[in-house]
């Protein structure tokens, strides 16, 4: 048990679905009433480009209420679309006034409960339906990428990031990896030995699944985990993208031809689909890539790599280019073997013809 309390802070938590290629925002906005997301408000010296291109669509959801310890808890809900077909919600719950602890066990639990992911959810399906027009390819994938993030802006007494840290070591901890239990001595420094800091007043430490954040001027760390929520579910659509076509084309690589095809190339199909599906991949990366752009040593920049790190992006980055390295070279061997089919129906026709002009010499004679 502590007396430390939390005058001011919020509980976020963020779901990322991918539903299509591409979104008009601008003819979303006029079917869901969204309006442009105010982007990155600049609140720390940082450079000037780190921002949004093009910004994303902001659309309020309204309040969902769910059933919490000590009672009702009402979670404000927010949805933000983005141009490369990806639609993230947001619930959060104010805290203000609140004992330490009650904040940490609400936090943990709400973490696990899953009527959080149910309603948000049902959330985003509904606003796809509402914005499906806009969506060229529009498909509401079974995808989800989760993550949370603990904020706290005052504390009651107050006390720096430091001190912080030091009184509340445990329970920082137990927010980051999600878990109640005491941890040892050996873990914690591993879990809370590298926080990331920019004044003596705030602190910011991140782990797989969850991010802590001391600061009063938090919004702009908000923008950045949630973007790092989407490019963190894409890196996991790209991946069973992929996966899916390498299956796909290894399949046909083992798929034998009988005879040789006149009229029809049978490795024109495959060879089409993997030059598209390259073609999009490296398409939406870029733009995945290219939408906030982190650079230098800011602090956004820090906390973003931080961020990356933690939640494996760098080895998910690996696998998509080991993935996308197997298509090129599946796509050698079929583009070689539809040469040698080509090469084998030539030589076929030709035989006929000589056949044929042999035959019409012996008629003649």
């Amino acid at each position: 048990m502590t007396d430390v309390r939390v005058d001011s802070g919020n509980l976020f938590f963020f779901f990322a679905y991918d539903i299509g290629f591409d979104i008009h925002l601008g003819e979303a906005a006029t079917l869901c009433r969204g309006v442009e997301s105010p982007g990155l408000l600049g609140s720390r010296p940082a450079p000037a480009h780190l921002q949004y291109r093009p910004k994303p669509l902001l659309v309020p959801l309204g309040p969902v209420t769910i059933a919490g310890r000590s009672g009702p808890l009402t979670l404000d809900t927010s949805a933000k679309l983005f141009d490369f077909g990806a639609l993230s919600v947001t619930l959060s719950l104010p805290a203000a006034a609140m004992p330490w602890d009650d904040f940490v066990a609400t936090a943990i639990a709400l973490a696990s409960d899953d009527r959080l992911g149910a309603a948000a959810r049902a959330l985003a399906q509904r606003l796809f339906e509402v914005v499906r027009p806009a969506v060229a390819r529009a498909s509401f994938a079974d995808l989800v990428e989760e993550y949370a993030l603990w904020h706290v802006g005052q504390f009651s007494p107050s006390m720096t990031g430091t001190e912080a840290l030091a009184v509340l070591r445990q329970d920082i901890a137990r927010l980051l990896m999600l878990e109640s239990g005491r941890f040892s001595a050996e873990a914690l420094p591993e879990i809370v030995g590298n926080p990331v800091r920019y004044y003596d007043n705030d602190l910011f430490l991140a782990e797989w699944d969850a991010a802590f954040v001391y600061d009063p001027r938090f919004r702009d760390t908000l923008e950045v985990i949630e973007f790092l929520n989407v490019q963190m579910l894409e890196l996991r659509f790209f991946d069973r993208l992929l996966h899916g076509a390498i299956d796909e084309m290894g399949d046909e690589i083992r798929r034998k031809r009988r005879l040789p095809a006149i009229l029809h190339d049978p490795h024109e199909k495959p060879l089409r689909r993997l030059s598209e599906l390259k073609l999009d991949v490296t398409l939406l990366r870029e733009r995945t890539d290219n939408t906030l752009k982190m650079v230098g040593d800011a602090y956004l920049a820090r906390i973003h790599d931080t961020v990356r790190k933690k939640a494996g992006a760098e080895r998910w980055e690996a696998t998509i280019r080991d993935q996308l390295g197997t298509l090129e070279d599946i796509y050698t061997v079929i583009n070689n073997r539809a040469a040698a089919g080509r090469a084998e129906t030539l030589e076929a026709i030709v035989i006929v013809l000589i056949l044929i002009e042999i035959v019409m010499g012996l008629f003649r004679h």
